[in-house]
């Protein structure tokens, strides 16, 4: 066999992997596609190198791959290796251990097979502070934005911007005691920060200007490829700050068109990025001006694939079944 291989990285609650594998099924590709939950490495993988290549196989399907069989690897949503049933002690060696014969498979693969997205470039892409510096570079117009830990500047920033909203940084969720808290975008006024100096101090925050919008837009990249989906969060009080305060169920969503002009700046922005894939999150104004706020290199798309009717995880197997441009 030579560069078949469509390998899937992921975890074994992955809906986005169940649907286009069972799609690759349906067309007839299901011994080419091979999929590695990285939880279970340790008991349902076994991988082999010999400082030049891999052989790999996992046990519960039993199928088995060379890495040099690879025509793309679609890296979704992995996982930490579960390692809990062993020594505490030893927990952190084997994970890291493990973690580097992954990336010994990843990298090895990396520059023969299409990758979805290539790490070095999703590594970088997920910054958001580099986001909003490209997508500005670029032309599209992004909110007054102040990250720091300097609570003097917060004061400065709430002198000139009149409404105010906060966000994370890097990772948008949090946890207390085992359980874990989503950190949506939200509104924040003064009194709050004044409150909260010492906070600031220890944990540098995201503020921007908050701008009124008509309506919100996912904008998925595949490939060559650009649906818009707009979201009309502005019709319930659960959405209008951050859309995902309401499933997208409750929400009314449609496919529709961008400028040319946006369109040229998109793929421009994903291209200069090293990326293949993203979704990126537009608010559309009263006065019909386009706002980048941020793209997620591995964002959640099936949602806008059922209102698109199957297209988008059509062009994902599409994209897969593409070999590396040399």
């Amino acid at each position: 066999m030579s560069k078949q291989i469509i390998l899937i990285v992921t975890s074994k609650e992955d809906s986005h992997a169940d649907l286009v594998i069972y799609k690759l099924n349906h067309r007839n590709l299901q011994d080419r596609v091979i999929r590695l939950n990285t939880e279970d490495l340790w008991s349902n993988t076994e991988i082999t190198s010999n400082g030049s290549d891999f052989d790999v196989k996992i046990v519960d399907s039993q199928r088995i791959f060379n890495s040099q069989d690879v025509l793309s690897v679609w890296f979704r949503r992995p996982k930490d290796i579960e390692v809990s049933h062993l020594e505490e002690g030893s927990q952190a060696f084997i994970k890291s251990q493990c973690n580097a014969l992954l990336r010994g498979l990843y990298f090895c693969t990396h520059d023969t097979a299409m990758w979805v997205n290539p790490l070095p470039s999703l590594h970088r892409a997920r910054i958001k502070l580099q986001q909003l510096q490209l997508a500005k570079k670029l032309g599209m117009k992004i909110p007054k934005t102040l990250v720091t830990n300097n609570p003097q500047e917060v004061l400065n920033f709430f002198e000139k911007n009149p409404k105010v909203c906060t966000k994370s940084l890097d990772e948008p969720s949090f946890e207390i005691d085992g359980h874990i808290f989503p950190f949506y975008t939200r509104l924040i006024d003064i009194n709050e920060v004044k409150d909260n100096i010492e906070g600031i101090k220890i944990c540098p925050t995201l503020f921007q200007e908050y701008i009124e919008k008509t309506y919100e837009l996912r904008i998925n990249v595949i490939g060559d490829r650009i649906f818009a989906l707009a979201i009309y969060s502005q019709d319930n009080e659960l959405s209008r700050i951050d859309f995902r305060g309401l499933s997208p169920a409750n929400m009314k969503q449609e496919l529709v068109e961008i400028p040319d002009i946006l369109k040229k700046q998109i793929f421009q922005f994903v291209n200069h990025q090293g990326l293949v894939f993203s979704a990126m999150d537009f608010i559309v104004t009263p006065n019909n001006e386009y706002i980048f706020l941020e793209n997620n290199c591995n964002g959640q798309w099936q949602w806008v694939d059922e209102v698109a009717n199957g297209k988008l995880s059509e062009a994902m197997i599409d994209l897969l079944l593409i070999s590396k441009v040399k």
